[in-house]
């Protein structure tokens, strides 16, 4: 992201590019003081659980004033041309327009109870991590563990699960035990999908780092910063 951050800075001042990132991190606090160090100016969401299903990062992606994604990972010599210097037509089905808002918690757990299937749980718990706050992390733990008990090969529940456990470890409600839980669905979920770089990271962040084995680093990330 430097690359693209000195790239990109002269663009964003001319008001031609909005940057916007999005972070695959456990804690805000951290992508907020990584992002301090690197002095990156643009806004930055936190998704601690993966929403987006990244599988690397860094993911350059390239979002016309439309809303439709023309490119995934531009280059940065060639992103002025290529992109911003093209004219793009709407041709979006129907002219669909993307809103998002605060999910009503009710009505997602009404649905849940009322299907019963694993994937109106896990929509469930992902807004009550998301939108919930501390105080309803119990509630997601719940969900999440309904989510993979409808389903056992629902990767991203288990992984979630595991953020779930994490995030009450750390607030006053922790619970014996909750510690390893997290680490425990995190390595079920990587065992299910071992190149799974997101999920590696984690365990790696915040898991018992000795017992761990190499990380495998995705080929779109070797000869990266840090790799």
């Amino acid at each position: 992201m430097p690359v693209w951050h000195e790239a990109t800075r002269d663009l964003v001042k001319q008001g031609r590019l909005v940057v916007l990132g999005v972070t695959q991190e456990q804690h805000a606090d951290r992508c907020r003081l990584f992002a301090q160090w690197k002095r990156f100016d643009w806004p930055i969401l936190h998704d601690p659980i993966n929403v987006f299903q990244s599988r690397a990062v860094p993911i350059v992606v390239a979002i016309d004033e439309h809303g439709i994604v023309r490119r995934v990972r531009p280059r940065p010599d060639s992103f002025e041309r290529d992109f911003l210097k093209r004219t793009f037509k709407d041709d979006s089905p129907g002219g669909v327009k993307l809103i998002v808002d605060k999910k009503d918690l009710r009505l997602l757990a009404e649905a849940a109870r009322s299907t019963g299937a694993a994937r109106p749980w896990r929509d469930y718990a992902d807004a009550l991590v998301l939108w919930g706050g501390p105080s309803r992390v119990d509630d997601a733990i719940a969900a999440y563990t309904q989510a993979v008990k409808k389903n056992v090969k629902d990767s991203d529940s288990l992984f979630r699960l595991g953020v779930a456990f994490r995030m009450r470890y750390e607030s006053p409600s922790r619970r014996a035990g909750d510690f390893q839980r997290a680490v425990d669905h995190w390595g079920q979920a990587l065992a299910r999908d071992p190149n799974q770089y997101i999920w590696r990271r984690r365990i790696q962040q915040y898991g018992p780092r000795r017992t761990l084995p190499p990380p495998v680093v995705p080929v779109e990330m070797r000869g990266s910063p840090g790799f």
